[in-house]
């Protein structure tokens, strides 16, 4: 695995904080923790939104009944983020999986998870603005969880 950016970096760091003070004390938000997919998948994403656990998941990771939000940061991973983890985290099923893609300033939702991949895909620009499925009072402006834009 190579690397991450800054802006990958920067971005997973941006996203966790934010998402942390929204749902706290309603579930957790892990960074780069592996999850259980099934017996032989176990990937870990940049961020997961899971239900809170009192043994903070010390006996098992988190499986797809405790996942309510999947986010992959997307700088030079995009088409492998929105193809072959979609279509994993899809057959799971994971109803609500996001890949914010850095570079051209966007974040992509998947939704209607099937066994084939997801039905649906809204790619919002930095002007709009999300709410998870489980959380719809929760608003989430794109460009809280973007890099500022830095002039030199």
């Amino acid at each position: 695995m190579s690397a991450k950016g800054t802006a990958h970096t920067s971005a997973t760091r941006r996203t966790s904080t934010l998402l942390r003070e929204l749902l706290e004390n309603h579930a957790a938000v892990y960074t780069q923790d592996p999850i259980a997919l099934d017996d032989s998948s176990e990937p870990e994403p940049d961020i997961a939104v899971v239900v809170i656990d009192p043994f903070d998941y010390a006996i098992h990771h988190p499986t797809p009944s405790e996942l309510y939000l999947i986010i992959e940061v997307a700088d030079s991973s995009l088409a492998y983020d929105r193809e072959i983890k979609a279509k994993a985290y899809a057959r799971s099923p994971i109803a609500d999986y996001w890949v914010l893609n850095v570079n051209d300033r966007q974040l992509h939702v998947f939704r209607e998870p099937a066994e084939n991949g997801y039905q649906s895909e809204l790619i919002l620009g930095e002007d709009g603005s999300i709410s998870p499925l489980q959380f719809p009072t929760i608003n989430i402006a794109i460009q809280e969880i973007l890099l500022p834009i830095i002039s030199n």
